[in-house]
């Protein structure tokens, strides 16, 4: 296994390698200030040019310059609100903004409905200003630019920088081009602050059985901690690891006992505790990266059960529903099939006013898939030992079925919608026109693409059939750990407007009392 320092670049690979960034953090100022031979177009009147090069008004928009690279153009941000997205450009025009049709969602508070239009003109980075607001090059404004390689457009608040990678694509190349496709069209942000090694520092220490039970004692009315306590940092979960652990020893113990004395009555703990051991372990995971602790392992248990069951007898329903759906895409149908069924199994808890967190839903989606995942795993593997392979298929069962959790599989999926759903709900009443909210449809969207690619009998470019779920795994980590980066954000911007106001209190308190004394 390689170190954690290497599996971190390996990671950060995903999101610098194909952009040619360096290794490491890049900040504005390792960056030249002065964008070189941007074309500009005048900013009176604004206007677009069509495919043709030249705006309404005559004047030309900028061709090819000699020597510009051909390869993948990505428009990334170096700086400002909008820090670390990335937008892979193409011919297909890509928008920019904060309305429903937009493909890429800023968090920028200049950036507002539709405000720009990206997309490959030749081989340069052209941008559309689609408003009355313009785009600035070199302090210029802007209606159009088109921009070669490392070239810089500030877009409200952000500065932006173009980057294009020339080397041959690898496997690495084509998951970071999966990732930044799967992360605009889902609408969440690449997981810029993330570092492994950091975050899984605590794995390795001694802990000791204290510290475990203090870890599953929050969610009560006295564990819960208040907004101004709860700690925002990235999280250093390590009790799953101890719980997997902890749990492929049961696994083995139960493999021992069924090679040495084949008594039957072994097969339902080694069925149980093999499909138990890495769903339960990736929940515990999400349990821990819950920074708000406001969810009691009691309701997780609950949860786990009721949903995983739930969501079972609600997507038999809608296999039933949608027969024709199975006869046309096979195995595939169940993206769209048991997507459906669990996040309606999310109404279970979706109006409780006490989870309001995008965390909270991340935990809570992924309580369901786990649920899901459990009692799907130990089905297959009861007919697997049933048909003509017997306890080595079963065995075989298991086994995939354990190492592919970790790649993917429900867990990550119903955890991504969740998280959306609760993304969209925040501290609000739930209301059912929250379900067609372009920002949650978009995660749903891309999760039920993914699971059925997972499911169906086909092979992707470069990786082929096995490695295929490799590349889907890691693009979906990639957008679980750009969720939990969004989630931290929403928890540090609440804790910045409590301080304010409690402020703005205390400053409407001094103020009589100062009166009063003069």
């Amino acid at each position: 296994m390689p170190p954690l320092g290497d599996l971190n670049r390996m990671a950060c690979g995903l999101l610098q390698a194909t952009a040619g960034l360096p290794p490491g953090p890049r900040t504005h100022a390792d960056l030249p200030v002065q964008p070189r031979g941007c074309s500009i177009v005048s900013m009176d009147p604004i206007d677009t040019a069509p495919e043709g090069g030249h705006t309404p008004s005559g004047r030309p928009a900028a061709s090819a310059a000699p020597g510009s690279v051909t390869g993948t153009h990505l428009l990334v941000c170096i700086a400002g609100p909008d820090l670390h997205k990335r937008i892979l450009v193409g011919a297909t025009p890509v928008q920019l903004g904060t309305s429903a049709d937009c493909a890429v969602l800023s968090d920028d508070p200049e950036v507002v409905g539709a405000f720009a239009r990206i997309r490959l003109d030749g081989q340069q980075v052209r941008i559309d200003a689609l408003g009355t607001l313009p785009l600035y090059v070199d302090g210029h404004a802007a209606s159009t630019v088109v921009a070669r390689a490392r070239q810089q457009v500030r877009i409200g608040r952000s500065l932006w920088e173009v980057h294009v990678t020339t080397t041959p694509v690898s496997v690495f190349d084509f998951v970071s081009r999966m990732g930044d496709h799967l992360s605009n069209a889902a609408g969440i942000e690449k997981p810029g602050e993330w570092n492994a090694r950091e975050m899984f520092a605590d794995v390795t220490k001694a802990h000791e059985d204290s510290e475990i039970e203090a870890n599953f004692t929050v969610g009560t009315a006295l564990t819960t901690p208040q907004l101004g306590e709860i700690d925002s940092r990235w999280p250093r979960p390590w009790v799953f690891v101890r719980v997997c652990i902890l749990s492929l020893m049961l696994y083995w113990g139960f493999l021992f006992a069924w090679d040495r004395f084949h008594n039957v009555n072994l097969i339902p703990g080694l069925i149980m505790i093999g499909s138990v051991a890495m769903p339960l372990s990736l929940l515990l995971f999400f349990f821990e990266v819950n920074v708000p602790r406001n969810v009691s392992l009691y309701q997780v248990i609950r949860l786990l059960l009721t949903g995983g069951l739930v969501s079972i007898i609600v997507s038999l329903f809608l296999f039933d529903l949608t027969a024709g759906l199975s006869n046309w895409l096979g195995a595939a149908s169940a993206g769209i099939v048991e997507e459906t069924g669990k996040v309606l199994t999310l109404l279970l808890v979706v109006r409780d006013k006490r989870f309001r967190w995008t965390l909270n839903g991340l935990l809570l989606g992924a309580t369901v898939g786990a649920g899901f995942a459990i009692f799907e795993s130990a089905g297959y593997a009861l007919r697997a030992a049933l048909g003509p392979g017997g306890d080595v298929a079963m065995r075989d069962t298991i086994l995939h079925r354990g190492v592919l959790t970790l790649l993917g599989g429900h867990v990550l999926w119903t955890g991504l919608t969740g998280a959306a759903l609760w993304r969209v709900r925040e501290d609000k009443p739930f209301d059912r026109s929250m379900f067609s909210d372009p920002r949650f449809l978009r995660v749903l969207g891309v999760c039920m693409v993914l699971h059925m690619t997972w499911n169906a009998n086909v092979a992707l470019p470069i990786v082929g059939y096995y490695g295929k779920f490799m590349v889907l795994g890691a693009a979906t980590w990639l957008l679980v750990l750009g969720m939990i980066q969004s989630g931290l954000r929403q928890v540090r911007e609440a804790q910045a407007q409590e301080a304010m106001r409690r402020s703005g209190q205390m400053e409407a308190a001094v103020i009589p009392i100062s009166t009063a004394m003069a």
